[in-house]
């Protein structure tokens, strides 16, 4: 039923947790192959990962590797490399709580009309908390980026249709992709905890792309413009939007401050 793929880049720590993870899945039967993808990392994931193939001898794991390109690159490689009909996205610095898969195919059987499916909870858009399964719109996905890309389940066959991940884009690439379900009107959020974000940093964007925030912001900008290309949202609507975006630029910075100075005292 489904292809984990899980691009990996300098994860040394964190990749074994991450397959664990997955291993430890409480309907692994749901799991027809595990696609690791190694964009070229520098430090030893390369011996982790062999590592653990060693000791695991009976998963179904097929390990790819190539120069760097990129995680968009390197997401619609294994993507393409698939053979299950849904595709699971899981990042090798983020974990997933135990019935991540049986929770979501659970859904996707009682909802035949769902093609993309994340998870995440709390799930607050402006002062409204939702709950159960909700199905998102245009508007609601500018105000909140959302869902977190290991959280996500998508039919492979909707994805290639809808062109999958920018490879020229290395911000906000995940959003520009997913926003392109609601052409298919399937964009279903459950709100329930199904992965743990992060394990390794220490404080909000830490490292990694996500640690370069204006660049986020562009790519977020970019992709609310997007949205009104599509004819998804008005033109009032994304300039909104964009402030609201802009708004938000200092607050994230004061949080990512505050965070660090938490993690310096605790140290």
């Amino acid at each position: 039923m489904f292809s984990v793929v899980i691009p990996v880049y300098n994860c040394q720590e964190t990749i074994e947790r991450v397959l664990d993870s997955v291993k430890d899945q409480t309907r692994f039967d749901l799991i027809e192959e595990i696609i690791v993808l190694n964009d070229g990392s520098s430090d030893g994931t390369d011996t982790v990962i062999t590592g653990y193939l060693s000791r695991h001898p009976a998963l179904p794991i097929l390990y790819l590797k190539h120069q760097n390109h990129g995680v968009s690159y390197t997401r619609n490689r294994g993507i393409r490399a698939a053979k299950a009909e849904w595709i699971a996205l899981l990042d090798a610095d983020d974990v997933w709580v135990e019935n991540k898969l049986e929770r979501q195919a659970q859904i996707i059987r009682e909802h035949d009309d769902i093609c993309f499916l994340g998870a995440q909870a709390p799930l607050k858009i402006l002062l409204r908390k939702r709950h159960g399964l909700c199905k998102m719109t245009a508007r609601e996905i500018c105000i909140r980026n959302l869902p977190p890309t290991p959280s996500v389940i998508f039919k492979r066959s909707v994805g290639e249709r809808l062109g999958l991940f920018d490879e020229r884009r290395q911000y906000g690439e995940d959003g520009h992709f997913y926003q392109r379900f609601l052409l298919c009107d399937s964009y279903y959020i459950l709100a329930e905890e199904l992965v743990h974000l992060s394990i390794q940093k220490r404080y909000f964007a830490e490292s990694g792309l996500t640690s370069n925030m204006d660049m986020c912001r562009k790519g977020r900008n970019a992709n609310i413009r997007e949205l009104h290309g599509m004819g998804l949202i008005s033109r009032p609507y994304m300039f909104a939007m964009l402030l609201l975006n802009q708004i938000k630029y200092p607050r994230r910075l004061l949080i990512r401050f505050i965070d660090r100075c938490i993690a310096e005292v605790k140290k």
